[in-house]
């Protein structure tokens, strides 16, 4: 394990020498969305005959977009997933193949540190919510959230890494990653909360992965779920994420089978 939290070291200090993209990261990445979709949902709330939508008024509304905003920036996996694939096509992969590492924990790792900046970034934010009162939520609540949160990050790297790892079969993966973002645009509730959708569709994305990589976490760091509500999001969660780790291993395990190992 001191193998790949050197990994993670090394690339957060890599990282972190650029400090105006830490600010851009942050700037971009969070504090331009929610001015953006706070004037949005400011417009639709006024356009309502009593200011609400779906149980939601204009407070609660922004009090999602903002938890939303900073979960989805969290789990968003878009730079380790082209490395991975570009890996596999110009053969960078070689040189992990021929030393003792897995290939995985390594992006996991890379991940992880190009993450931390904008991880503190959203921490700081979410202190000053509850600081402010503007969120109310118990220390279960928060603990349990964060928990929620740290498997959601597992669902979505190790989903990037399986339709990277296609890059075996495929000359070019960029539109299956599109895609993916597409469809996690709205079915993680980054958007519009899940729970405005139909019933029908609330019901099958309660089984689904993609709202546990934006919305269950909100909810529950939010304060708004109640203790049977998490103990049913917390185990949904971690039977993906270890679900999908298993998938990786076996089709990584396929897939270098028919790997030529050239280039690199």
């Amino acid at each position: 394990m001191k193998k790949y939290l050197f990994v993670y070291r090394v690339s957060l200090k890599r990282f972190i020498e650029y400090r105006g993209e830490i600010l851009m990261d942050v700037a971009g990445k969070i504090l331009l969305p929610i001015l953006v979709q706070s004037i949005l949902w400011r417009a639709v709330m006024e356009s309502s005959p009593d200011g609400r939508i779906a149980g939601y008024d204009y407070d609660a509304m922004l009090r999602y977009v903002v938890l939303s905003l900073l979960v989805a920036n969290f789990v968003k996996v878009d730079a380790v997933e082209r490395q991975i694939a570009n890996a596999i096509k110009d053969g960078t992969l070689n040189k992990f193949l021929a030393q003792p590492v897995d290939f995985g924990l390594y992006n996991l790792m890379t991940f992880f540190a190009d993450s931390t900046p904008t991880m503190l970034g959203g921490a700081v934010v979410y202190a000053a919510m509850l600081a402010s009162g503007f969120v109310s939520a118990t220390a279960f609540q928060i603990v349990s959230g964060l928990l929620a949160l740290f498997f959601g990050v597992l669902i979505s790297f190790w989903l990037a890494f399986v339709i990277a790892a296609l890059a075996f079969y495929m000359d070019e993966v960029w539109t299956l990653f599109v895609m993916k973002g597409m469809a996690m645009w709205f079915l993680t509730g980054q958007i519009i909360p899940l729970d405005l959708f139909p019933e029908s569709a609330q019901r099958a994305l309660k089984f689904l992965p993609f709202g546990y990589l934006a919305f269950a976490p909100t909810k529950i760091l939010s304060g708004a779920y109640s203790t049977d509500e998490i103990a049913f999001s917390l185990l949904v969660v971690f039977s993906w994420a270890l679900g999908l780790y298993l998938l990786c291993k076996l089709f990584w395990s396929f897939a270098l089978r028919q790997y030529s190992a050239f280039g690199g």
